[in-house]
């Protein structure tokens, strides 16, 4: 994710913001990615949602955030924040191999109980798409990206941390 960021913040609005070609309607209370600012954006509230409910935060705004928050520097810094409380979650959770431990995600209405390993495959699972339309956009406008956006590849960055 920070890759992508990072390559995104090479772009201009009109770059961030042009119609993608493939707009997908993955999840049915999502209407699809209309372009790479809100693939970008969405893949960061995500990891936001999560971490907060993974940590007893409380929820995000993921609805109207100012165009300053969704600028690539902006959501560098957003998901840096939301790495380190998601990733600490899941140092913790590798490291007691904790992964058919539960949780109680106090952010779902009602609350729902989970698996950390089933909520950590969720997130890779449904991030993927999102990863490859960012991929995908990027190349598109002709940004060099490195790697296929497989989650192996942010398993062996995360293992070295």
């Amino acid at each position: 994710m920070r890759r992508l960021l990072h390559l995104a913040k090479t772009l201009n609005d009109e770059q961030l913001d042009r119609p993608l070609k493939n707009q997908v309607k993955v999840f049915p209370w999502d209407d699809p990615d209309r372009n790479l600012r809100q693939v970008l954006d969405r893949m960061v509230q995500t990891k936001e949602v999560w971490a907060a409910a993974l940590t007893g935060g409380s929820m995000p705004a993921t609805q109207d955030a100012p165009p300053e928050h969704r600028t690539p520097s902006s959501m560098l810094s957003r998901i840096e924040k939301a790495d380190a409380a998601f990733n600490s979650v899941l140092t913790d959770v590798r490291n007691r191999s904790a992964w058919e431990d539960t949780f109680v995600d106090a952010l779902c209405e009602p609350p729902e109980t989970f698996t950390f390993g089933g909520i950590f495959a969720h997130v890779i699972t449904f991030n993927f798409y999102r990863r490859m339309l960012a991929i995908d956009a990027l190349k598109r406008l002709g940004v060099k990206v490195e790697g296929v956006g497989c989650p192996e590849e942010y398993l062996a960055s995360f293992a070295n941390a």
